[in-house]
């Protein structure tokens, strides 16, 4: 397995520290990682889709090219 992730279990993952908030396990000390934790999964998940958003951009502009 590489060192990336898909983005469904990113999703998952931030779902999981997400319900955490939700909870009344909720502590100061452990809530500032898992914001940490959060903030990167998100800034991830957004990487993610900037590249899957250029991916398809790219097929349409070569699919458009096969079509002129």
């Amino acid at each position: 397995m590489t060192g990336k992730r898909d983005y469904q279990a990113m999703n998952d993952e931030l779902g999981v520290i997400i319900a955490w908030f939700e909870s009344d396990k909720a502590n100061l000390d452990e809530a500032i990682k898992k914001y940490e934790q959060a903030n990167k999964l998100i800034t991830e998940m957004e990487a993610y889709l900037k590249t899957a958003a250029n991916k398809i951009k790219k097929i349409n502009t070569d699919s458009n090219k096969k079509t002129s």
